[in-house]
């Protein structure tokens, strides 16, 4: 996947108010990590596919 994709579920995430802290435990990828891909290049489908996860089942 690009990072375009990657760029956009942060930044709905940041929109929603959840907390990196929150989105590391559920997904098991660090934000470190996650900012990594966003400036190198081609993005894991299970990165996205768990952050759109994270998405539509926010964690309390």
């Amino acid at each position: 996947m690009e990072s375009e994709e990657l760029v956009e579920l942060m930044k709905q995430i940041e929109e929603k108010g959840i907390g990196w802290d929150k989105v590391e435990e559920q997904t098991k990828i660090s934000y470190d990590l996650l900012k990594l891909y966003v400036n190198s290049g081609p993005v894991p489908v299970t990165i996205i596919n768990g952050l759109k996860k994270v998405l539509e089942d926010p964690p309390k």
